[in-house]
């Protein structure tokens, strides 16, 4: 995958994450994942699968494609 695509997409899943006022560990329990696992990806340690990412895009009712823009502040 693209660097600037992974970037995006760990930004953008760390803005919603926060806006939502959900922790890495509930959104990780959430998708039915190990407790790290969230924290695991934004900080680039692990790239989830497309069915992680539709999981986690279904959380925040949002489409996945939204989770790897480039969205300026």
């Amino acid at each position: 995958m693209n660097e600037k695509i992974i970037e995006n997409f760990k930004m953008n899943l760390s803005k919603l994450r926060k806006a939502r006022g959900c922790s890495c560990k509930l959104l990780s329990e959430l998708i039915g994942c190990d407790s790290s696992y969230i924290s695991k990806v934004e900080k680039g340690r692990i790239i989830p699968p497309l069915d992680k990412i539709i999981a986690i895009a279904n959380y925040f009712e949002t489409e996945f494609t939204e989770l790897f823009k480039d969205k300026k502040e």
